[in-house]
């Protein structure tokens, strides 16, 4: 789940996400070879229930963002 921060720093967000997706997927993998195939999925399945646990607790932003533009002009962005 990649939040909107920033819209000029949208690309970077999302490959610092895919980066440290490649990082779990080598987590994951060195789990694997340590456990049993039916515990491996155990754990993936309990860690994508916490997941989903942590994602309902996340507050969303209500009202505007505001937003400096390099020449210094404030933007507000409506979320809704």
């Amino acid at each position: 789940m990649v939040p909107l921060i920033q819209r000029r720093m949208t690309g970077q967000i999302a490959g610092m996400a895919g980066a440290y997706g490649n990082v779990g997927g080598v987590i994951f993998l060195t789990i694997f070879a340590m456990v049993s195939p039916s515990s491996f999925f155990l754990i993936i399945a309990s860690s994508s229930l916490l997941g989903i646990l942590i994602c309902c607790f996340l507050a969303e932003p209500k009202g505007h963002i505001t937003e400096i533009a390099e020449d210094g002009s404030v933007q507000l962005i409506e979320v809704g």
